[in-house]
């Protein structure tokens, strides 16, 4: 199926604008952090993330005549080239943010009625980021203490994902019992925990994970979080939900958007 290669909805593909080629699979460069070892030969590695990517689109640019041209360039440097930040889209269900950092367009002298242009983008995040995964899940009640929930599911992509972990208590009044959420990251044994302290949280309130931000909402409360917020691997992937002073039912909803090179 072709795909419609666009800027922000602009289109790159279609009568006027015709996209001939695409540079974009290539990995991006990797940042590598190393500090010397005290006393002895060699690095020891600290970090290492990837670097922006760059991307590259050459095509022509068609107008039925040589002021129609002009209208066509300028409409390309309007709705392009002057944008600090936007959506691109050069393969199907998935979609990165760069900026233009060159365009060139041979000059035309006018005279004619089609040019090349070649357009180089820069995406300072450089994943690909694909159509939103959701999960919902029942949490069934019980006053068992502490009550778990096991989890299993497939993470899409080829990087790293950082979901969205909400849980949201039955619709009532008062206070439920709950007091507590800790969510382990099987792999690894991390967890991220919410206290709710003496009071247990309210019925239809919600308690959010938000593991691309590390940050923890109660409701629109923002608290400080006990413990980490991991990086979830793509894969099989198993998490236990932990819940203090039981639980009176209500929903866990996983939601994430897989990562592409």
């Amino acid at each position: 199926m072709a795909v419609n290669v666009s800027f922000n909805s602009f289109s790159l593909q279609d009568n006027n604008y015709i996209t001939s080629t695409v540079k974009y699979r290539s990995s991006p460069s990797r940042d590598i952090v190393t500090e010397k070892i005290a006393r002895k030969p060699g690095v020891k590695l600290l970090a290492t993330e990837f670097g922006p990517r760059e991307i590259s689109i050459d095509g022509y640019i068609i107008g039925s005549d040589s002021s129609n041209l002009v209208t066509l360039i300028d409409n390309l440097n309007s709705n392009v080239t002057r944008d600090t930040l936007g959506t691109l889209i050069v393969e199907s269900g998935k979609e990165i943010q760069a900026l233009v950092s060159n365009l060139d367009i041979p000059d035309p002298h006018y005279t004619q009625s089609m040019v090349p242009f070649a357009i180089k983008f820069l995406a300072p995040d450089p994943f690909f980021y694909g159509n939103q995964q959701t999960v919902s899940l029942t949490v069934t009640s019980g006053s068992t203490q502490p009550r778990t929930q096991s989890v299993s599911l497939t993470i899409s992509g080829t990087v790293f994902a950082e979901p969205t972990i909400s849980y949201t208590a039955p619709g009532s009044s008062g206070y439920t019992t709950t007091s507590g959420i800790i969510i382990e990251y099987e792999s690894t044994g991390e967890t991220t925990t919410w206290s709710g302290g003496d009071i247990g949280l309210a019925y239809g309130q919600f308690v959010t994970f938000d593991y691309g931000n590390s940050i923890l909402l109660e409701g629109s409360t923002e608290l400080e979080a006990a413990g980490v917020f991991p990086r979830w691997e793509p894969g099989a992937t198993a998490f236990t939900v932990t819940y203090s002073g039981g639980v009176q039912g209500g929903t866990l909803a996983f939601v994430y958007r897989p990562r592409y090179l």
